[in-house]
Formats: C-alpha cells, sequence, structure tokens
C-alpha cells in the first residue's frame, strides 16, 4: 500500500487534527490518511505529507473527499455503511483512491469521523 501508517503526532505536524476524518487500512487497519478542516496528513516513504483540497472537493463531514499534494491525489469514497457508532464519532465502511501519475490504486477501509 503507498499511504504508511502514521501516528497522531504525525497528523499535527501539518495541522490535520481535531474535528475531521481518519481512515485506517490496510492489513493493520492503522492510521493512513487524517484530515481536519482544509489540511490532510499522509505518510509516504518515510515522509509526512500535507495535503490541501482539490479543486473539485466536496463535502465529508466538515472536511473533504478530494486531496492534492503536487502530483498525488488522494480521494475518499465513503460507503455510508455505519459499522460502529459512538457518542461524538461515526465509523463507516470507505475506500481510498490514490492517484499519482494517471495511475489509481483503490483500497477498502474504514472512516472514522467525529471530534
Amino acid at each position: 500500500m503507498p499511504l504508511e501508517p502514521m501516528t497522531f503526532r504525525d497528523a499535527e505536524r501539518v495541522g490535520a487534527v481535531g474535528t475531521g476524518c481518519t481512515w485506517f487500512g490496510g492489513r493493520d487497519e492503522s492510521r493512513r490518511l487524517a484530515m481536519a478542516d482544509d489540511r490532510a496528513a499522509v505518510r509516504r516513504k518515510g515522509v509526512v505529507v500535507g495535503l490541501k483540497p482539490a479543486a473539485d472537493a466536496k463535502p465529508l463531514f466538515i472536511t473533504h473527499d478530494r486531496w492534492t499534494a503536487g502530483a498525488l491525489g488522494i480521494v475518499v469514497r465513503d460507503t455510508g455503511r455505519v459499522v460502529r457508532r459512538g457518542h461524538e464519532f461515526s465509523e463507516t465502511t470507505a475506500w481510498v483512491d490514490v492517484v499519482e501519475h494517471g495511475r489509481t490504486l483503490s483500497f477498502r477501509g474504514r472512516l472514522n469521523c467525529g471530534s
């Protein structure tokens, strides 16, 4: 998977923490994408990459469904199928598309949104 596991501190470095969404995926279902307001973060090749909303981004909770950083694009496709719900969060099944240099790779995981 091109998105590596990341920590809360990784997301904090680019301001992608707080009320928003986190996508968990991969075999270990670890945090791979963090989003808050107009900031997002992923880890690739050991480096935390800050992302901005793409020009065609649509609302996702209180953040966005499409992100970009140079040639890298991230698309979140939320199914709306709730798998877990708490007092201040909802977790759904969601796909993340990683788009780079005209190639798209898709991964299934869980999207946790809340405060």
